[in-house]
C-alpha cells in the first residue's frame, strides 16, 4: 500500500523550496492528504477559496513535486469537504481497512463543518424546512410526537440549502446522539454502489462489494439521509431495492430524510408505491430568498469567514442572485478572490462589477461537449444522433434543449454552435433556441428536463 504522508512529507520539502515561506503557510501547509485513486493524489483543501488558489496558481508545482517523489502518482486532484463522499472507500482503504471492510463498517459521515442550524439564514421561504429539521435531529425515527415527520422529504430548487439542512442534521446528531448511526449519501452516490454490487454480485473475491455488503450499509443504520432522490427516476431497479430499505427502516423506527428539486407528485417515473412512502411523513419546501434575506445570507458568510466588501457591493450581489443561494455566495468568493489578485483588501462596487463580468458562463470550465454529453445521458441518446439529421420526436427534443442549454451557459457565436451540430444554419439554431424558451415556460414537463439536466451539470 501506497504511504501518502511519507509522499506527501517528500513533496512538501520539495514545495517549500520552490515558494515563499508567507504562500507556503497560506495554501500549502493546510492541505490534507486523504488516498490515492487512479494514481491521483486526493488533496483536501480547508475553504472553496484555496480549492480555486491552490487548483489556479500551485497545482502544476505540487505534480512536479510529487514526480520527484518517484511514486506511481502522477497526478493530484483538489477537493473540499462536499467532495469526500466520492472518495469514501477509498479514503476507509489508506486508513488500513480492506475495501468490504472500509463498506460494511462505515464510520460516521463527515459532514461539512459550517453547515450547521446556527449558521442557516432562516426566513419566509425556509421557515417549516428548518424548523422539520430541527425537530427531525432532536429526536430522530419514530420518538413520540414525531411520527409525522418520518419520512420528512425536503424539496426546493438548486442551492437554496436543502444539502445545508441535511449536514446540520448530521452534525446535530453526532454532537449530541452520537450513539446514533448516520448515514448520508447523494442518490448519483446510491446509484453508482448499488451497479457495483450488481456487477460484483457473483464475484469470488472475498473483499468485492457485493449486494450483500450493499444492503448492510444502507439498512444497517439509524438514520438514512438521500440527496437529490429526483434522480431515480428511470432507475427501476434502484426504486425497488429503495422502496425496501424504506420499509424496513421504517418498520425498525428509524428516521428518512429525503430531499430533491420537487415534490414525489412531480418526480417522473417514480413507482407509486415509493411515492406514496414519501408522501408519508411531513412535505416541506424551500422557496426563494427574498431581497432582506439574501443581503442576511452575504453577511452571515462576510462573518463566518472573515470577509470585508462595500455595502454597495452587498446590496449588488442580491439584487443580482436573486434565485439561488449557492450561486449567491460563489459570486461573493468570486469577487474576493478577484479583489485579492488586484491588491484591493476591500472591493468596491466597481470592483464587484468587473469581477462577474463574465459571469454568463455558470460553471467554471464548462464547454460544449458536457453539455451534450448531459443531455445524451438524460435522454439515453448518442452524440452522432444528437448532431446528426434524425428527427424522432425524442431526438429532436433532446437536440433543441441542448442547444437551449448552449447558448444559454456558454458564450458562443451562433455560428459556431451551428458548426458544433453538424453544420446546422444558424437560423435553426435560434429557431431551437426561442422555441425551447418558450417550452419551458408553457410545458411544465420541458421545463423539469431543463432543470434536470442542469443540475447535472451543476454537480
Amino acid at each position: 500500500m501506497i504511504d501518502i504522508h511519507k509522499i506527501w512529507k517528500e513533496t512538501l520539502s520539495y514545495i517549500s523550496s520552490e515558494i515563499t515561506a508567507v504562500a507556503y503557510m497560506l495554501w500549502i501547509d493546510n492541505l490534507t492528504p486523504l488516498c490515492v485513486k487512479d494514481n491521483t493524489l486526493i488533496l483536501l483543501a480547508p475553504s472553496l477559496h484555496a480549492k480555486i488558489t491552490v487548483n489556479k496558481n500551485y497545482k502544476e508545482l505540487i505534480r512536479k513535486a510529487l514526480d520527484k517523489t518517484k511514486s506511481s502518482i502522477i497526478d493530484v486532484d483538489i477537493i473540499i469537504d462536499e467532495d469526500t463522499y466520492m472518495y469514501a472507500r477509498e479514503i476507509e482503504i489508506a486508513r488500513g481497512q480492506s475495501p468490504a471492510e472500509a463498506v460494511v463498517k462505515e464510520k460516521p459521515p463527515q459532514f461539512i463543518s459550517r453547515y450547521t442550524f446556527d449558521n442557516f439564514v432562516v426566513g419566509e421561504s425556509n421557515k417549516l424546512a428548518f424548523h422539520a429539521a430541527q425537530s427531525v435531529a432532536k429526536s430522530p425515527g419514530s420518538a413520540e410526537g414525531y411520527l409525522s415527520f418520518n419520512p420528512l422529504f425536503i424539496y426546493g430548487d438548486v442551492g437554496l440549502g436543502k444539502t445545508h439542512l441535511l449536514h446540520a442534521i448530521g452534525n446535530y446528531i453526532l454532537e449530541h446522539l452520537p450513539h446514533l448511526k448516520v448515514l448520508y449519501v447523494p442518490t448519483e452516490k446510491l446509484t453508482n454502489d448499488y451497479v457495483e454490487a450488481l456487477s460484483n454480485n457473483t464475484s469470488t473475491d472475498k473483499n468485492a462489494f457485493t449486494l450483500r455488503a450493499f444492503r448492510e450499509k444502507y439498512r444497517n443504520v439509524d438514520v438514512l439521509m438521500i440527496d437529490d432522490v429526483q434522480f431515480l427516476q428511470k432507475k427501476t431497479g434502484l426504486q425497488e431495492v429503495v422502496f425496501h430499505i424504506f420499509n424496513e427502516l421504517y418498520q425498525g423506527g428509524k428516521q428518512i430524510i429525503l430531499t430533491s428539486d420537487r415534490p414525489p407528485k412531480e418526480i417522473g417515473t417514480l413507482e407509486d408505491r415509493l411515492r406514496s412512502r414519501f408522501e408519508g411523513g411531513l412535505l416541506a419546501d424551500i422557496g426563494a430568498p427574498n431581497l432582506e434575506m439574501r443581503i442576511a445570507i452575504i453577511r452571515k458568510k462576510m462573518f463566518l469567514e472573515k470577509l470585508a466588501v462595500n455595502d454597495d457591493v452587498v446590496y449588488y450581489l442580491a439584487e443580482q442572485f436573486d434565485s439561488n443561494i449557492r450561486e449567491l455566495e460563489g459570486a461573493l468568493s468570486k469577487v474576493i478572490l478577484y479583489a485579492n489578485l488586484i491588491n484591493k483588501p476591500y472591493p468596491d462596487i466597481e470592483t464587484a462589477k468587473e469581477a462577474l463580468k463574465n459571469n454568463q458562463q455558470k460553471k467554471v470550465g464548462l464547454d460544449s461537449s458536457d453539455i451534450i454529453d448531459a443531455v445524451c445521458s438524460y435522454f439515453h441518446v448518442s452524440k452522432s444522433e444528437i448532431i446528426g439529421k434524425k428527427k424522432t420526436k425524442d431526438i429532436v427534443e433532446a437536440r433543441m434543449i441542448a442547444i437551449y442549454l448552449i447558448t444559454e451557459l456558454l458564450s458562443l457565436p451562433l455560428v459556431t454552435i451551428g458548426q458544433i451540430f453538424g453544420g446546422r444554419d444558424h437560423t435553426t439554431i435560434i429557431h431551437s433556441r426561442d422555441k425551447m424558451l418558450t417550452a419551458q415556460k408553457e410545458n411544465k414537463e420541458v421545463a423539469r428536463k431543463i432543470k434536470d439536466i442542469r443540475a447535472m451539470l451543476s454537480q
